[in-house]
């Protein structure tokens, strides 16, 4: 993109351009100018496109585990006279005002928490592999989302202007947008292997916090609710 806006401001100062109009129909011509331009605004299209699709899809893997995951354990529902065992970090309604970056962060500290805490045999991700490998989802997706593309760039590319460096800070190969792309993806299949781990992992404490105060397991107990009415079918 630092290329791209030389090459304009060089031919504002050589033309003298001033007014909307005029520089609209340069910016065409210049446009023309860049090589095989279509075929890479498609590509680029396409992969922002799956990055976020997939994005989507980890956002509500982020919203489960929020809600359901990550807030005090044993707490008493004087109102319903319920105890549950397991709660939310957040509940559903305060999920509204929340963007990606903040779930994430939510998810991060949830899953941090649990790791700390997490009996040694347990069934676990290791802490390295899950938070680091989800830092970098995160940064990469930012960097779809926010970085405009060097369309002058020999490689496709994302802009290196002073302003985007930033985004590149854990990697700077992620410039290079197939790069980028192909490690975003790789991370999406590894990142929906883990959180299963970490959700056995809760669903242990839960049946650990269910016999030892309770006397039976968590299913037991849903299924003579459900005998006595008490759960709907």
């Amino acid at each position: 993109m630092t290329e791209d806006l030389k090459e304009f401001d060089k031919l504002i100062k050589e033309k003298n351009i001033s007014y909307v109009d005029k520089m609209s129909e340069e910016s065409k011509k210049l446009a023309e100018k860049i090589p095989n331009l279509k075929e890479k605004y498609e590509k680029v299209i396409t992969a922002r496109g799956h990055v976020i699709e997939a994005s989507v899809k980890i956002e509500t893997a982020f919203n489960e585990l929020i809600t359901k995951t990550g807030g005090e354990d044993l707490v008493m529902d004087h109102e319903k006279k319920e105890v549950h065992l397991i709660t939310g970090a957040r509940k559903e309604d305060d999920l509204g005002g929340l963007g990606f970056n903040s779930k994430a962060q939510i998810v991060r500290e949830i899953i941090k928490k649990r790791l700390n805490e997490a009996p040694s045999h347990s069934p676990q991700p290791s802490e390295p592999d899950l938070l680091d490998d989800l830092d970098r989802y995160i940064a990469i997706r930012n960097i779809f989302a926010h970085a405009p593309i060097s369309w002058f760039s020999q490689e496709l590319e994302f802009d290196d202007n002073p302003c985007y460096k930033h985004f590149f800070k854990l990697d700077q190969k992620w410039k290079n947008v197939f790069l980028a792309f192909n490690e975003f993806m790789s991370l999406q299949i590894e990142i929906l292997e883990l959180i299963p781990l970490y959700i056995k992992s809760v669903l242990l404490k839960r049946e650990i916090f269910s016999k030892i105060l309770l006397g039976k397991s968590y299913e037991d107990i849903l299924t003579e609710a459900k005998d006595q009415g008490k759960l709907g079918k």
